[in-house]
């Protein structure tokens, strides 16, 4: 099971409120067949952030097996979510694709669900929380947003311990 990444690719916004539209969505289209035939429709995990700086905070990950990530990462439903986080933060909106890959080395088409998919996106929710607690997926977050490795995971700038540096260096 083998998953790109592809992007970031900012979203454009309309209209005098700045808001990302259907026509956002139109745009967006254009730039992924123009950056690798067939990512449009594939399927995958996908990772809405804002861009800020030099850096990227991540806000809402996805997961579309029965639908290709681009539909799905911009359905009404997460145009809504996305504009609500650009009201309430600064920066650019941008979307990363993480598209599954054939054996052959297609991009694998939508289709039935998916465990390589599902676990995908539990792992991403769990480092974008890490990075971002404000994050707006509630599927399968709370418990996410429970636990604390102290210096690793949900932990308190401060806390980290000589043990816990040493083991995050290990892994990370």
């Amino acid at each position: 099971m083998r998953f790109d990444v592809a992007g970031p690719f900012d979203l454009t916004r309309h209209g005098n409120k700045h808001m990302i539209t259907e026509q956002s969505m139109k745009d967006l289209k254009r730039k992924l067949e123009n950056s690798d035939h067939g990512l449009a429709s594939a399927c995958g995990c996908y990772v809405f952030a804002l861009r800020a700086g030099k850096g990227y905070t991540p806000y809402y990950v996805g997961q579309a097996s029965k639908r290709s990530i681009f539909s799905e990462s911009l359905n009404p439903s997460n145009r809504e979510k996305y504009n609500k986080a650009c009201s309430d933060s600064k920066g650019a909106p941008v979307v990363f694709f993480l598209p599954m890959r054939t054996p052959k080395g297609r991009y694998k088409r939508a289709g039935s669900p998916l465990r390589s998919i599902n676990f995908l996106e539990r792992w991403l929710i769990a480092a974008a929380i890490n990075k971002n607690p404000s994050l707006i997926n509630t599927k399968e977050t709370h418990f996410l947003r429970r636990i604390t490795v102290v210096g690793i995971f949900n932990s308190k700038r401060g806390e980290s311990t000589t043990s816990s540096r040493e083991l995050k260096r290990t892994l990370w």
